[in-house]
């Protein structure tokens, strides 16, 4: 299991976490949770949402859920070297999708406290007791601006 890290590449880092944090004032400004997220490969975006709960009708619109249904839609090859950024701690249903997408690193904004899936009770990002998900993503918490 990798073990919780500091960001290699701050510029980078630091781009990508500035787009998810303008979708998730798209978010807010249409009633929504303020998350943001998006999966970068090779340097470009692969896929990126902004939550659509509680105002929009689906109940399960989370960001990062929805960046990874997306990559699915025009997407084919491995995101073991992919990253996805979001503006909160992937919720453990989010954290699931994640994993079995086999995304290889995660950058995390803020903590989500007792539905968060890596710093609850419920670590499903950073399990290593399923072994059918193979190595668990590198998690990087987000200390940038």
């Amino acid at each position: 299991m990798h073990a919780e890290t500091q960001r290699p590449d701050p510029t980078a880092d630091a781009t990508w976490m500035r787009r998810a944090s303008e979708l998730a004032e798209q978010a807010r400004a249409a009633g929504n949770t303020a998350v943001g997220a998006l999966i970068v490969l090779d340097g470009r975006i692969i896929a990126e949402a902004e939550e659509q709960t509680p105002a929009g009708p689906r109940p399960f619109a989370h960001a990062e859920l929805l960046a990874v249904e997306a990559v699915f839609t025009r997407f084919r090859g491995s995101l073991r070297s992919a990253t996805l950024y979001s503006t909160a701690e992937p919720c453990v249903l989010c954290a699931f999708a994640i994993r079995e997408a086999q995304i290889g690193r995660v950058v995390i904004g803020r903590e989500a406290g007792e539905i968060g899936g890596v710093r609850s009770r419920f670590p499903v990002l950073s399990a290593d007791w399923v072994p059918r998900w193979g190595e668990a993503p590198e998690i990087v918490w987000w200390e940038g601006d």
